[in-house]
């Protein structure tokens, strides 16, 4: 299989508060510096016995969106960061395309939001800081991928149970 890379030179982010929603939902990729679904895995304990010592299972993982933006108070109704304001700790529906020109390639999920900071460092004539923060998703993001071709199309044919 060939090496694939993907650049994040034409990224698009869109927020809305509803998932039907965000066929028009605000485009805010323009302040985002970083955004990204963030897989953390969680683990289960199965205790120590008198015959084995304890050890761990995989569970569920969890997922967040993760992004850094340059704050935006004073752009038009507050901005990204003025967004995440009003909708701190609402749930809201985020669409991620690493690259616009393929829209077939995207994570849709439903995220916790939390609010931003605001200010930063004074006098060395730095832009108001970069905010970071972590949404938690509230279940498992979509992730929209291409369909397969070729060999792969045909090892995903017969991977598939007969009906």
């Amino acid at each position: 299989m060939a090496r694939t890379v993907i650049v994040l030179n034409n990224p698009v982010l869109k927020l809305a508060d509803t998932e039907l929603e965000l066929a028009t939902g605000v485009a805010y990729e323009c302040q985002v510096t970083e955004a990204r679904v963030t897989a953390t895995p969680n683990y289960n304990t199965i205790p120590s016995t008198g015959c084995a010592g304890a050890t761990q299972s995989p569970g569920l993982t969890s997922y967040s969106l993760d992004l850094a933006w340059l704050q935006d108070w004073s752009a038009a109704g507050g901005g990204l960061s003025g967004w995440a304001d009003d909708h701190d700790g609402q749930p809201a529906w985020f669409e991620f395309s690493l690259d616009g020109g393929d829209a077939t390639v995207k994570a849709t999920g439903e995220v916790y939001v939390t609010a931003g900071s605001y200010g930063g460092v004074f006098g060395d004539g730095s832009p108001a800081a970069v905010d970071v923060t972590s949404w938690p998703c509230v279940s498992r993001p979509v992730i929209t991928k291409p369909a397969p071709v070729g060999t792969q199309a045909a090892e995903a044919a017969e991977a598939e149970p007969a009906a």
